[in-house]
Formats: structure tokens, C-alpha cells, sequence
């Protein structure tokens, strides 16, 4: 049985040269009109107006956004904008939008919270008890706020999501 290429090792002998995406030509991309990446904040704005925008609400920009960032590093990295205006350009870029829509959530009143939240659900197409005790059970919304973010903005942050969680839950279930 042949072996996938996948599984095939390097010949040691072979030199090869790996480039850094910010070394890289610009491939054909979708985002081809945003800022030059010496502007950051140009293109902090791009972002908000051709990426943010399309989704439903900040509970989800915030989801999205953090999805975007390495745990690891902290680094903001986009399939595209990382490759097309370099991997510091766009990380800036995300951390700025980042924080932007986090800044937002906290001056969100609780309601909104709720509505948001069952935005969400809808925007991700899944069953709504899953995600509500996937979300209890995980916590993972924990690791949505931005790095750095103040402790009391982040457990301000924890505690809508929690009550909200439990607002939906109780809406699902009916009167009891």
C-alpha cells in the first residue's frame, strides 16, 4: 500500500525555504480593496464594515473574533488579512475590533443580552438546549474576552452571559 503525501517525510538532504506569510505575494483574495497596512486603524475599519457587519449582533462579533485569536500567542490570525497585510497589520486590526465590541457587551443593558444571545443560536443553526448546557458545562465564553481586559469588565461580562443563559433556559422550559 502506497503512503499518503501527507505522511511522506522531507528528504534531509532537500533545502527548503519557508517564507513568512508578510514575505509572501499577494494571492487573489476577496478582501481586495481594504486599507494599505500601514494604516491600522483604515483598516480596523474595513474589518467592521465588510467582515463585522454581516453578522447578526456583538455576542456573535465577540464569538468570532476570539475564534480568530491563537490561545497560545494571543495573536490575531485571518486566513486572509493575515496573509494579504501581514500577520502584525491584521492581528492590531482584530485586537482594535476586539476590544471595540467587548467595550460595547458591557454597556449592554440585560435584556439585550438575551436577545442577543438567542441571535446566536439561531445565527449557528444548532439546538438551542445543546448549546445552552454545552455553554454551562464549558464555560468557553470565558476565553471570548480580549487580553488584557479588566477583571471586573470580564466578570461583569461572565455574569450577563450566565444570567442570560439562564433566561433562555427558563424561557425554553416554559412555566413551571
Amino acid at each position: 500500500m502506497a503512503t499518503p503525501p501527507e505522511q511522506h517525510r522531507l528528504d534531509p538532504e532537500t533545502s527548503v525555504e519557508l517564507l513568512s506569510p508578510e514575505f509572501l505575494p499577494p494571492a487573489p483574495s476577496q478582501f481586495t480593496d481594504f486599507p494599505d497596512a500601514r494604516f491600522p486603524d483604515e483598516l480596523a475599519d474595513y474589518i467592521r464594515e465588510s467582515v463585522l457587519e454581516a453578522l447578526p449582533n456583538d455576542l456573535t462579533r465577540m464569538i468570532y473574533l476570539a475564534s480568530l485569536r491563537d490561545c497560545n500567542s494571543g495573536m490575531y490570525l485571518h486566513p486572509e488579512l493575515s496573509h494579504q497585510r501581514g500577520m502584525h497589520a491584521a492581528d492590531k486590526a482584530l485586537r482594535t475590533c476586539h476590544e471595540q465590541v467587548f467595550r460595547r457587551l458591557l454597556t449592554t443593558r440585560l435584556p439585550e443580552y438575551v436577545t442577543q444571545l438567542q441571535e446566536y443560536i439561531r445565527y449557528t443553526r444548532s439546538e438551542i438546549m445543546t448549546v445552552l448546557k454545552t455553554w454551562r458545562s464549558l464555560q468557553a465564553y470565558r476565553a471570548t474576552v480580549p487580553v488584557g481586559a479588566l477583571a471586573a469588565s470580564s466578570e461583569l461580562y461572565f455574569l450577563n452571559i450566565g444570567i442570560a443563559l439562564d433566561v433562555v433556559g427558563k424561557e425554553i422550559a416554559g412555566p413551571e
